[in-house]
């Protein structure tokens, strides 16, 4: 396959998740090429979708389902995986939650 015909299929199945991700979250798919960094967005919200096919990362996995059990024991509702990255020798810690949502084809 040539890269003009991979390129095309990864951006078409990158605007796909990116309706499913608009739908999932009550928003819309930003159509405005004068904001080209915005992907998603809600009322007062903007999400940058990325997809990959690699797997999701073991620590992750381990997380979610720490997570999974807390709410079962808890009776709460899950909140989502907080990744600390430190920074190391006088950077400052950034903080990044991770939540999961369900996806529904557009389509179907």
């Amino acid at each position: 396959m040539n890269s003009i015909k991979r390129n095309a299929g990864n951006r078409r199945r990158g605007k796909t998740y990116e309706r499913m991700v608009a739908i999932a979250l009550g928003g819309v798919r930003n159509l405005d090429k004068s904001r080209p960094h915005t992907d998603v967005e809600t009322k007062y919200k903007v999400y940058e979708v990325k997809s990959t096919q690699a797997s999701v990362p073991q620590w992750l996995e381990k997380a979610m389902g720490q997570c999974w059990q807390a709410a079962n024991e808890s009776q709460k509702k899950i909140g989502g995986v907080v990744k600390v990255w430190t920074g190391g020798q006088g950077r400052k810690a950034r903080a990044f939650l991770i939540q999961e949502i369900e996806l529904y084809d557009p389509d179907n």
